[in-house]
């Protein structure tokens, strides 16, 4: 999986529409440089480590996951704060 960002028209991936310098993941085979730009890789996603998961991820990056997942993020803005509104919704799951 890659992250991406959109980089000029809406792109449409897995039924949502993504408006230009959005973020998004998106398989590696799908990608197509001329209408997103990579910005970094997906970690597969663990288990049973899930606080491995964010670490390392920049706040754009945790918010784009957030937006990915339909997650509300609130008012949060610090990593950390993000990252707790990401971990209270996949344990409301």
């Amino acid at each position: 999986m890659k992250l991406v960002k959109v980089i000029d028209v809406p792109v449409r991936y897995k039924g949502k529409t993504h408006l230009q310098d959005g973020q998004f993941e998106m398989e590696d085979d799908h990608v197509n440089e001329k209408l997103v730009e990579i910005i970094g890789d997906v970690a597969e996603k663990q288990t049973n480590t899930q606080d491995s998961q964010f670490e390392g991820m920049s706040i754009d990056e945790l918010k784009a996951y957030a937006e990915q997942k339909n997650i509300d993020i609130g008012k949060a803005t610090t990593e950390k704060g993000i990252i707790e509104k990401i971990e209270e919704a996949q344990k409301a799951e």
